[in-house]
């Protein structure tokens, strides 16, 4: 009888690798105690999962009026999501290639998500997740373990449940720069969505910034997802696509830094419970950027309201490896990056900026950070702008002051 070739590199590994998956989804459900999870299908691990607010949140919730066309006006609570991914990042890992390195890459989609939920002041709860891989062996199994353990340690130190999740073996379909073919590779990417909380009293969008307010930094380490194709392009042209040097392995492995989320400690300093529940703010915090694609430029520059510009004058040094990019990227012409340019590709140095209502709230929230093992300082100061002028005095390669306005 001939093989089932399709059997045989697609159901049974991607089985194996659900099976692991499910575990650690199980393993989490209890991780937050703002809900209940109810295993309706005991065992299937296939099947849907429900879950249930605690009961403050579903007062809350219930706390809300229907018009008579339909719509839901003065609601209290709701439950929200949205999604986003690890984006290019996975393809780093898989060039170095340990479990070591491997048992922290599940940061990146969780921090891309619940990152993007606390910024706006809401609390996020649970995640659900999708992994699509080329392939599962023998070989890199070990790596694939790692890494979905390592996922499980992270749901549990950031009060996640991982409700469900998905694991497609995709052979034809996924692929990275990297990619030799080799049995050892684990290739994947790696998308996630996010369920949480929002109530109306602790939406933060920007529209109470005013001039004059401090700016506080939180400093990062590694590259946050954001600036991927460009630094494979810098690695093309540097080393070549199938150069394996040590020079080129050591910058590839800086760009497996894991990304830092501030999503617990932002929404416990603007008054959740970890149970939901909500209580006034320990630091008044008016407006929150999370710095990933587009850079400062778009993603700080999209929370100002009119007539309120920035100005970032005591910025953290970046990165090493973001000033290794730009060192690279200066020794080839159609890569190069002005320092204007680099803010608008990477953080800067910042992996999230918070307007803060007054300097005693922003010397708090400083001091906070440093109980809970993040680095941060002021870095700046709102200012009155017709234009929302940014002005940055870089510490990138030309250590220039930069404008918004005038873009290079």
């Amino acid at each position: 009888m001939s093989t089932d070739l399709y059997k045989k590199e697609v159901i049974d590994p991607g089985d194996k690798a659900s099976k692991l998956a499910a575990q650690v989804c199980y393993d989490s459900h209890k991780n937050c105690p703002a809900l209940t999870i109810v295993p309706h299908q005991p065992g299937n691990f296939r099947g849907p999962v429900g879950w249930v607010w605690k009961k403050h949140v579903l007062e809350m919730m219930l706390n809300h009026e229907v018009s008579a066309d339909g719509k839901v006006i003065n609601w209290e609570m709701l439950e929200e999501k949205e999604n986003d991914g690890a984006g290019g990042k996975p393809a780093f890992f898989t060039v170095i290639g340990t479990q070591k390195n491997f048992a922290v890459l599940g940061l990146e989609p969780i921090v891309m998500c619940i990152d993007d939920f606390a910024r706006s002041g809401r609390f996020p709860a649970i995640v659900a997740n999708d992994i699509n891989v080329k392939k599962i062996t023998q070989e890199n199994y070990p790596l694939f373990e790692a890494m979905i353990k390592g996922y499980g340690k992270i749901l549990k130190q950031n009060n996640l449940v991982n409700i469900t999740g998905e694991v497609a073996v995709m052979k034809f379909s996924v692929t990275a720069f990297c990619d030799d073919n080799s049995k050892k590779q684990l290739i994947l990417n790696w998308g996630a969505s996010c369920v949480g909380l929002c109530h109306k009293d602790k939406l933060i969008d920007g529209s109470k910034i005013e001039s004059g307010m401090p700016i506080v930094g939180f400093y990062e380490d590694g590259y946050r997802c954001n600036g991927g194709t460009l630094l494979i392009n810098l690695i093309n042209a540097e080393w070549g696509l199938n150069v394996c040097s040590a020079e080129k392995f050591d910058f590839i492995k800086k760009l497996t830094i894991p990304s830092k989320s501030y999503a617990r400690f932002i929404t416990r300093m603007h008054g959740w419970n970890d149970d939901g529940s909500i209580k006034d703010p320990i630091v008044n915090m008016v407006g929150i950027a999370h710095i990933t694609g587009g850079g400062i430029w778009e993603k700080f520059g999209e929370l100002l309201p009119d007539n309120v510009g920035a100005l970032l004058n005591n910025m953290f040094e970046p990165t090493a490896v973001l000033r290794q990019a730009q060192d690279l990227s200066w020794k080839h012409k159609h890569l190069q990056l002005s320092d204007y340019k680099a803010h608008g590709t990477f953080h800067g140095g910042c992996g999230m900026l918070v307007v803060c209502k007054t300097i005693d709230d922003a010397e708090e929230l400083v001091n906070q950070a440093s109980c809970s093992n993040i680095k941060s300082k002021i870095v700046g100061i709102t200012m009155q702008s017709a234009q929302k002028e940014i002005i940055i005095d870089s510490k990138f390669r030309e250590r220039k002051r930069l404008s918004s306005l005038r873009p290079e």
